[in-house]
């Protein structure tokens, strides 16, 4: 939405005003019909601010329709509704900016978490897993220890039968109870 101006005064709407016989209802025309929120930004300038020569004022259609003496048009009201609307304006941009970046923000984190979850499910499907991170696990291993041999340290053993026998155990049984274990969804 681009910024929102006053382009015109509509003369066919102008009216006598209800507030006072000497006073005039004006229509002030929009660039664009201002959505909720451009409203309520307008209003909060104009409250943070007090004019003597105000009178009533509402947005309707696509207009700022006030009351008014015409004199006091152009030397109070029309700059006074043009500060607010460019307070509207910027905070209204700012607003639609941060909106952007956080949606922008929220898809980045949808698609990272499905890089993972996508990741998670090769892994699962993965029949040879245990295979495969043992591998990972021997590999890195062999690197920590052709580092630690040039940086002139001892190498680091490599894991005795005994501990590969002993996880070897523990995988299996973690297997086992992960079989027998009921669904979250089989429980109702």
């Amino acid at each position: 939405m681009d910024d929102i101006a006053i382009i015109d005064i509509d003369l066919a709407k102008t009216t006598w005003s209800r507030v006072h016989s000497s006073m005039r209802t004006l229509y002030l025309k929009l660039s664009a019909e201002p959505d909720l929120e451009w409203i309520r930004l307008f209003r909060e300038e104009r409250e943070s601010r007090v004019v003597i020569k105000r009178h009533g004022l509402w947005i309707e259609d696509g207009y700022i329709v006030f009351d008014c003496l015409l004199p006091d048009v152009e030397p109070h009201h029309l700059p006074d509704l043009r500060k607010s609307i460019a307070y509207a304006n910027e905070r209204y941009r700012e607003l639609k900016n941060a909106r952007r970046s956080e949606s922008r923000q929220r898809l980045n984190d949808a698609a990272n978490e499905e890089r993972q979850l996508a990741a998670l499910r090769a892994l699962v499907r993965d029949n040879d897993a245990a295979k495969l991170a043992a591998a990972r696990s021997a590999a890195a291993a062999t690197v920590s220890r052709a580092a630690a041999s040039r940086a002139g340290a001892k190498p680091v053993p490599a894991p005795s039968a005994d501990l590969n026998s002993r996880r070897k155990e523990l995988r299996a049984r973690f297997r086992a109870a992960m079989k027998n274990r009921t669904r979250e969804s089989d429980r109702g």
